[in-house]
């Protein structure tokens, strides 16, 4: 395990003596702004491998790099039959793991919390004070106004979506404010298609 400590060697290196090893480098929330993306697009254009992004930074990254193969992350799907890909901080901790496991990455950058105990990073202190992140109770990407949206249910990817709603209301002096998510989605149950929901209300809403 390689961890980001540039006491003794610069990213750049420290991505070679990774790749060498196929091993991942465990990076801290805190480690920002330091050059590594930079120093990871230097990396893949002296070696033509594909970079593995955030879906979010994709097109911004390509449109810089139009010489660079740079693949948004979705699930993983997207990189079937490709190897030697590196990865930039920011996917999913489980998705970078399986995905190396698999032999597709070859190194790349993986976020640790910076109060994970998993790993000590000498460079930056770990506070065990502060409380560990909960996995989202939703997450609804829509990447353009026409496009599928991508739905996650507490970090569960929901697929074949029928519907999805939601809907927030603010808090003010006349209703005590209201938050309504119904997804209506299929589920495979014994080989037959059945229609599942998932409905959740608080306030205003709940009452109607």
């Amino acid at each position: 395990m390689f961890e980001l400590n540039l006491a003794h060697t610069s990213i750049l290196e420290l991505l070679e003596k990774a790749a060498e090893k196929n091993e991942l480098i465990h990076v801290r929330a805190r480690q920002r702004r330091v050059g590594k993306t930079s120093a990871l697009i230097q990396f893949a254009r002296e070696n033509n491998y594909t970079i593995l992004t955030k879906k979010t930074m994709e097109r911004s990254y390509q449109q810089r790099h139009p010489d660079l193969n740079i693949i948004g992350y979705v699930d993983g799907s997207e990189l079937d039959g490709l190897s030697n890909v590196i990865c930039d901080e920011g996917i999913p901790k489980d998705a970078v793991k399986r995905l190396h496991e698999l032999g597709i990455l070859l190194t790349g950058f993986i976020l640790e919390n910076d109060y994970d105990n998993t790993g000590v990073d000498q460079a930056v202190p770990l506070d065990y004070s502060a409380p560990e992140k909960s996995t989202p109770l939703i997450q609804i990407e829509l990447e353009d106004i026409d496009s599928i949206p991508r739905v996650f249910y507490k970090g569960e990817r929901i697929t074949e979506r029928i519907a999805v709603d939601f809907e927030w209301r603010t808090r003010d002096d006349k209703q005590t404010g209201s938050t309504y998510i119904r997804i209506k989605h299929g589920n495979d149950h014994n080989g037959r298609l059945a229609v599942e929901t998932k409905e959740l209300a608080f306030g205003e809403k709940a009452y109607e």
